[in-house]
């Protein structure tokens, strides 16, 4: 019984170890993709994702979370990933929205609660972000997206393109960053 115990126990952590949430940095208010922005994919806990070129978008939201995580969603001051300006637990959601930017930058950390005498207390490991990363998906107001690590390491200048997916721009805007463009669409 032991061993059962102990094996499912282990399987569980591995579960928990391939789980990661996509952090969404958009550029308009509420939590809407449909002003373009950028998503950090598979991201994991403690690491702040900005995209480092002093850019503040309105909102931020927290996907493909684990219902059985409690997670501390944080938005980040500016520029990049500044103090925490507003932060929310999951409680058991697979979606939290930061609306109320301006955000620099996004990153999570885990909850953890401790019972003293019946009463719950907080106890978030007093854990800080570890640095700041950039988002390795750029998405255009029409869904386009882009391959945003692969643009950053050719060494292409981004202000512009930052400039540019917050003005609204689609793909015709932007034909120098074809090569970059990935076949699948955001579903806005």
């Amino acid at each position: 019984m032991k061993f059962f115990a102990a094996v499912s126990l282990v399987s569980g952590l591995f579960a928990t170890a391939a789980s990661a949430i996509d952090l969404h940095l958009e550029f308009a208010g509420g939590c809407s993709t449909s002003g373009g922005g950028y998503i950090c994919q598979g991201w994991n806990p403690n690491t702040c994702c900005s995209v480092n070129a002093g850019t503040y978008f309105a909102s931020g939201s927290f996907r493909a979370i684990p219902r059985n995580w409690n997670i501390q969603a944080r938005g980040h001051a500016g520029p990049n990933c500044g103090s925490i300006r507003g932060q929310q637990d999951s409680a058991g959601r697979d979606y939290v929205c930061l609306g109320n930017g301006p955000f620099g930058g996004l990153g999570y950390g885990f909850n953890n609660r401790k019972m003293i005498r019946g009463a719950a207390l907080d106890a978030r490991n007093g854990e800080e972000t570890e640095g700041c990363a950039q988002p390795n998906v750029l998405y255009l107001a029409d869904g386009t997206q882009y391959n945003y690590t692969a643009i950053a390491e050719t060494g292409q200048a981004t202000e512009e393109l930052v400039s540019l997916v917050e003005a609204g721009a689609s793909a015709d805007d932007i034909p120098s960053f074809e090569a970059f463009k990935l076949d699948e669409k955001l579903v806005l």
